[in-house]
């Protein structure tokens, strides 16, 4: 009888530690780029790990993040454009707060909230600290987006150190940067394989997404080195398909378009989900320093990123199969059928390997 009171109170004790873990929250205030999220994940998993936090949510811009549930450490998204955020960036000295108020519910609860947004110092920061601890106590932590021009390491692992040296936490092992921080299902898999049949691609072929775009236009390799890529690929018999967002719809000519699908099927007009998705099923992904290189190479997928005027020590994807390639300007800004060679062969020994 006594040690069953013993396993009742030992289960009970486990109960109640999980309820609390779970009731434990953690706020990122993130209001960057595709890119800027997914480089912020392995600082989510710390936090979720070192502070035992159940629930991690993102204030931030939905269109940037709507894949993360399910799939990463993040377990909420709350549009940033839907709070007053203005508000916080008043004279700390005239800044008030009515009761109730909508900034004190928006805030409360949470035991870590770290921002991207505002300066250290700043009112902002300063009414934010005000705020979140209306309603309870909570720690603040303010990390800067862009590392300093002095700056040369990874921007993920930056955020990590920033954030532990704020905290003066004795972490002498880092986390892994090279792991996958997103993890499409079995739904995401199916999904992407309906994508890439209705565009003519069936199963049984080694498959390659190239996204030739960019936000940034200067980061973007010639097009002329995707054509010949691809064609490197296809020669190859590995099935290449070529993936256009929003930014590449707008900026290249329907000349580019209709040379791009002449070589390979297309995808456009898809949500980040579905990119994800279709992305999921290659077997390799090849693009530009841009968000959905980053995601891709985050997801797990052998990705190769192609680096002209960005550094790739500072902007490398995270992720377990991540290859850089890093061009001279005249390599970037041209046709540069050797580079174009070059990079389909490296391919080639990464799919074949």
């Amino acid at each position: 009888m006594e040690n069953e009171d013993h396993d009742i109170l030992e289960m009970v004790g486990h109960a109640e530690k999980r309820a609390r873990r779970f009731a434990s929250q953690a706020l990122i205030i993130q209001p960057g780029a595709i890119g800027d999220c997914v480089l912020t994940l392995p600082l989510v998993e710390f936090i979720k790990t070192h502070f035992n936090i159940g629930t991690v949510k993102i204030l931030g811009r939905p269109d940037y993040t709507e894949y993360f549930l399910g799939r990463t450490a993040i377990d909420s998204i709350k549009d940033i454009d839907s709070v007053d955020m203005h508000r916080l960036f008043a004279d700390h000295k005239k800044f008030e707060l009515e009761d109730p108020d909508s900034l004190i519910h928006t805030f409360a609860g949470f035991e870590q909230i770290v921002t991207f947004l505002g300066d250290s110092g700043s009112d902002f920061e300063n009414n934010l600290i005000f705020t979140a601890n209306c309603s309870n106590s909570v720690e603040v932590t303010t990390l800067k987006l862009i590392p300093d021009a002095d700056f040369s390491g990874s921007v993920a692992a930056f955020y990590l150190d920033s954030f532990i040296s704020s905290q003066g936490i004795d972490e002498t092992s880092k986390m892994n940067l090279k792991k996958k921080y997103i993890t499409p299902g079995k739904t995401d898999l199916k999904h992407g394989l309906k994508i890439l049949e209705s565009a003519g691609i069936e199963e049984g072929y080694k498959i390659t997404v190239i996204h030739p775009g960019s936000g940034g236009e200067k980061k973007c390799w010639h097009i002329d080195n995707f054509y010949m890529l691809a064609e490197h690929l296809s020669d190859n018999e590995i099935k290449a398909v070529f993936l256009l967002g929003p930014a590449e719809m707008e900026r290249f000519e329907t000349k580019t378009i209709d040379t791009l699908g002449a070589i390979a099927p297309v995808l456009c007009d898809l949500t980040l989900t579905e990119a994800l998705q279709v992305i999921s099923c290659a077997d390799c992904f090849i693009g530009n320093d841009n968000g959905i290189t980053h995601m891709a190479a985050a997801a797990g997928v052998q990705t190769i990123a192609c680096f002209g005027p960005t550094d790739p020590a500072q902007y490398c994807p995270v992720g377990p199969q991540v290859t850089a390639f890093k061009f001279q300007t005249s390599e970037f800004n041209s046709p540069c059928p050797d580079k174009a060679d070059q990079l389909a062969k490296k391919a080639l020994e990464l799919l074949n390997s």
